[in-house]
């Protein structure tokens, strides 16, 4: 199996594969083999913390909540891997359960240190979710959408950045930055010179070993052309 699908450095190799009870699920190729998730529920596969709170607790200690952020990673990640596959749908639903995990560690922790990581991947997860909710309404063609959403998601996003006490330089922030970015490549112009400009920044990405933005952008390139 390992022989039939070699691993790549540097490249994002996933797949969705049905197994004998026709359910999908996600591959991923690693250096050491092949990782697996489900596509729906938790990644692993197990009873997911959160889902299983029959209501909202008055208080959360540092134990539930470290183990409900580490959740949220695997969900973060399976994310990920649905945006290299361009399952954009999966990645906002992914998002806006882990949003409202944060929201509630927020509300409801015991600890400043807890509330304030939960702050900070607030802010991860409303970028994930915004790069996917763009690049769905571009991938249907519907560009000014795409603009549209970019610009009310960044002014989320900067209300997280205040809350995570990043508010000294807002506008600045690497990720308001990647956001304007994509917002700018959905602005009409003539092909050539977008294409040139994008091919430029994917180069540039490479060759600085951000294979993340990489991935972005190769995909917004086969959606705009």
């Amino acid at each position: 199996m390992l022989s039939r699908w070699p691993y790549l450095s540097g490249k994002v190799l996933a797949r969705v594969v049905s197994g004998e009870d026709d359910v999908e699920r996600l591959q991923v190729r690693v250096e050491l083999g092949i990782l697996q998730m489900e596509v729906v529920g938790h990644p692993e596969g197990a009873t997911p913390i959160y889902e299983s709170m029959t209501e909202t607790p008055d208080a959360l200690d540092e134990p539930t909540c470290l183990a409900l952020q580490r959740e949220a990673a695997l969900y973060a990640y399976r994310a990920f891997i649905l945006s290299v596959l361009e399952r954009h749908p999966g990645v906002v639903k992914d998002m806006a359960r882990n949003l409202a995990v944060m929201s509630m560690i927020i509300n409801s922790a015991n600890s400043d240190v807890d509330r304030g990581r939960a702050r900070s991947l607030t802010v991860q997860f409303l970028m994930i979710r915004a790069r996917s909710r763009a690049a769905f309404a571009a991938s249907r063609g519907d560009f000014s959408l795409a603009r549209r959403t970019l610009e009310s998601d960044m002014k989320e996003i900067r209300d997280a950045l205040r809350q995570a006490g990043r508010a000294s330089d807002v506008e600045n922030a690497p990720e308001i930055q990647l956001l304007k970015g994509m917002q700018h490549m959905y602005v009409p112009r003539l092909p050539s010179s977008q294409r040139q400009e994008m091919e430029e920044r994917l180069a540039a990405a490479i060759d600085v070993e951000n294979y993340e933005l990489a991935a972005i952008l190769r995909n917004e390139l086969r959606q705009l052309f």
